[in-house]
Order: structure tokens, then C-alpha cells, then sequence
């Protein structure tokens, strides 16, 4: 999987799989209707800023990602891949409860966390019970998956510093940085247009384009047409609807215009996009 995982609904339960990440490169990530994503390197490195902070990824690194977690994907080597366990609030809330409040704190201000390497083998051993766990459909299964999480994230709680206090603080630049990107995931499948996002800021669209080339590398109206493609691919890959029933979605005038627009950011036909990713071998 290239794409970036997302929950489609806030009432899904815990979705897991592997990904390259690939066609996240130079955008914000985002999950959908993910409360927390949990993401372990399994091969190769990434440049991944976290809350404007950037940090390198490597081999068995561990990305805890909240929804206030500003994480951008800025460079990735070709063998980089990340095993990702996206949870609804329901489920997060479930692993959350008996955990230990300064663990909380401690992640939001630390959403890289690089194991010891004593831990390193405790580490291959977890990843070969969660997949078991999640591969077998049981009874029992959410109560294993929740105590193998809780289990987790009691050993990441364990090496905190007792004296830990916590510290983190965005500037004014960056929250509206921020604030910008979670409108783009809230509104893009009804607004494309720069100016409806720089009104909801109340800033300009000039200052707007400033401050995302500044913090995202990238344009206001690039970054929401990423998403709108984004958005357009996973309902072109999961879900049986017609092309003119995605357009309607997506508030496009029409479908022609649809295609015309997904043809000049991809240089694919829909068509050509959905048959190669129903049959599991993705676009050439």
C-alpha cells in the first residue's frame, strides 16, 4: 500500500495494515477519523517533521501520533515502510483509560520515540502477537488488542523521567498553519478555493500563501488539491461508487470535470486508476 490509511468513519473499528506512505511525500499527514495513530518503521528512513520539528525515522522507530499532532512527511528512502494501527476515539479512549496521566503529556510533546536497544527484540516480539492478533478474527480479540496496547504503552511509560514535566508551545503562525490544514481535511470535499480557507482564518489569502510556503513548503492551493486526489483515490479504491456519484461527493460541476481534474494531477484516467487498484497491482 502506497497510500496514506485512512478511517473513513469516526464509528470504524481499529484498522491496521503496512505502508509506504508514499504519496505522502511534502504534505501534512493525515488519517481521517483517526483519534490516534500508532505507526512503527519495519524498513528504510524518513524525514518526518513533527509539530514543526524535524526528526529523522529510522528502523524500528515508534510514531505516536494524536490528533493535534502537526506531522509533515518531507523525504522518504524507497525501502521506507511503516506498520500503522489507526484507532477511533472509542477504542483509544478503551487502551487510554489505565494509563498512566504523565505518559499523555509526555507523548505530545514526544511523538518520536526511538526504543532502547535492549528493547529492540521486545519490540519484534510485539509486532509478530499484534499482527497474529490481528489477523484472527476472535471472540476475545479487541480485549487482546487492547491489552497488547495498554501493554505498550506501559513500557513507554515506564522510562519517562518521574520528573518530567512537559513542555510545548506553538507560535501564532503555527497554530494557524495548523488550523489550516485541519479545515483542508474537514471542507475539501465541498471547497477547493484559496479564499474560502483564508475567510474561515480571517486572514488574507496573500498571508496565507506565505505562511503555508513557510511551514508546509508548498501552497495553499497545492496542498488542498493533494487532499481533494486523495480523497477522489480512496473512493476510487474502496468503495463501488459511479463516477458521476464521486463527483457529487466531491462537489465537482460534473463528471467530465472530475476526470479532467484527476487526469492533470495524476496523468491517469479514473477508469485506469480504479481497475489497477481493484486488481491489487496499483497504477504504472
Amino acid at each position: 500500500m502506497h497510500h496514506i490509511p485512512q478511517l473513513f468513519s469516526a464509528t470504524e473499528g481499529l484498522l491496521s495494515g503496512e505502508t509506504t506512505l508514499a504519496e505522502g511525500v511534502g504534505m501534512p499527514l493525515s488519517f481521517g477519523h483517526a483519534y490516534m495513530t500508532l505507526m512503527i518503521c519495519v524498513s528504510g528512513r524518513a524525514l518526518i517533521s513533527l509539530n514543526f520539528k524535524d526528526q529523522m525515522v529510522q528502523r524500528d522507530d515508534v510514531l505516536v501520533l494524536a490528533e493535534d499532532t502537526i506531522a509533515l512527511l518531507k523525504r522518504r528512502s524507497r525501502g521506507f515502510k511503516v506498520l500503522f494501527l489507526l484507532m477511533p476515539k472509542e477504542f483509544a479512549a478503551e487502551v487510554a483509560y489505565q494509563l498512566p496521566n504523565p505518559l499523555f503529556v509526555f507523548l505530545h510533546d514526544h511523538p518520536l520515540c526511538t526504543p532502547p536497544q535492549k528493547d529492540k527484540a521486545l519490540l519484534a516480539a510485539w509486532l509478530v502477537q499484534m499482527r497474529e492478533i490481528v489477523r484472527v478474527r476472535t471472540l476475545y480479540q479487541p480485549i487482546m488488542l487492547r491489552n497488547q496496547l495498554q501493554n505498550f504503552f506501559l513500557r513507554i511509560a515506564e522510562q519517562i523521567p518521574t520528573e518530567y514535566q512537559g513542555s510545548q508551545q506553538f507560535s501564532r503562525k503555527e497554530m494557524i498553519s495548523w488550523r489550516f490544514w485541519e479545515l483542508i481535511g474537514q471542507q475539501c470535499r465541498e471547497h477547493r478555493d484559496v479564499k474560502f480557507y483564508a475567510d474561515a482564518l480571517n486572514i488574507t489569502p496573500f498571508y496565507l500563501s506565505q505562511l503555508s510556503k513557510e511551514l508546509f513548503n508548498d501552497s495553499p492551493k497545492a496542498l488542498i488539491d493533494r487532499q481533494v486526489i486523495l480523497e477522489i483515490k480512496a473512493l476510487l479504491s474502496y468503495s463501488q461508487l459511479a463516477i458521476g456519484q464521486i463527483a457529487d461527493q466531491l462537489n465537482f460541476e460534473d463528471p467530465s470535470y472530475l476526470c479532467r481534474y484527476f487526469k492533470r494531477h495524476t496523468g491517469l484516467s479514473l477508469t485506469r486508476y480504479r481497475k489497477s487498484e481493484q486488481a491489487g497491482d496499483g497504477p504504472d
